[in-house]
């Protein structure tokens, strides 16, 4: 069976992450988020930080090590995840790079295929941690969370979950509340629970 090229479902999820964060307003920016460490805030400059990431491991560049990512502020955070994503476009459209491994700074070694998947994954996760935090569910890109959970199926291992600590990057899998659609089935599956209540900060 050949694998699954979700390169173009990468580039969807560039869009639709700077759709959310055009949508957030500053009194939000303090709002705590479903992504444990993060408030809206931290999690955009996140957010932009790892489409940058996504772009350069597309040119063939490891990023560095640790999870530092530099302030972005808000007015600019659409436009540099935009043009991050035409970056990672440019970057990813050999196709020779779907199969060229690249180590992480954590040593593991990865396909590109897989490193498409690390971040539609982490691109469409952040999106709706961001999206849940400032009440704009309903602006979530309908067609990206079915693929984003086949990539999370794919790269998501069960060693990977509570690896750093409890929920951290990924917790263990919740069970979707009854009637759920696909996106809380996607992030119930990188666990987190989609109908939780999310503490806002003063």
């Amino acid at each position: 069976m050949a694998t699954p090229d979700r390169r173009s479902i990468l580039i969807d999820a560039y869009e639709n992450a700077a759709v959310i964060v055009s949508g957030i307003s500053p009194d939000q920016l303090r709002n705590a988020t479903p992504c444990r460490g993060y408030d809206v805030a931290g999690l955009i400059d996140h957010v932009v930080e790892a489409g940058h990431r996504a772009a350069a491991l597309g040119r063939g560049q490891a990023p560095p090590s640790g999870d530092a990512s530099p302030h972005v502020e808000l007015t600019d955070a659409p436009d540099r995840l935009r043009s991050a994503a035409q970056e990672a476009a440019a970057a990813w459209a050999d196709d020779t790079r779907l199969v060229t491994t690249a180590t992480m700074p954590w040593g593991e070694q990865y396909t590109g295929t897989a490193l498409i998947d690390m971040y539609l994954l982490e691109l469409a996760a952040h999106a709706w941690d961001l999206a849940r935090a400032t009440g704009q569910l309903d602006r979530l890109a309908s067609t990206l969370a079915a693929p984003a959970l086949s990539g999370a199926h794919a790269f998501i291992k069960q060693e990977f979950r509570d690896m750093v600590s409890p929920g951290a990057p990924f917790g263990a899998e919740v069970p979707p509340p009854p009637g759920a659609n696909d996106w809380e089935r996607f992030v119930a599956f990188t666990g987190r629970d989609p109908r939780a209540r999310v503490t806002q900060s003063s």
